[in-house]
């Protein structure tokens, strides 16, 4: 009796170590909205203190 679940050998394992990689698109786009989340974080504790200080 043949088997009708036999996988190919060609086929990649589901359970290899590590996470999948990341697209280095993704890492770019990440690394940008970082960038611009702290540079407005930067100007809006800029703003407050000169707000603050001002007479």
């Amino acid at each position: 009796m043949p088997e009708k679940n036999r996988i190919p050998s060609t086929t990649p394992h589901q359970d290899q170590a590590g996470p999948a990689p990341t697209s280095w698109r993704r890492l770019v786009s990440v690394a940008l909205l970082t960038g611009a989340v702290r540079h407005i974080g930067a100007l809006l504790a800029g703003l407050a203190v000169t707000w603050w200080h001002h007479d």
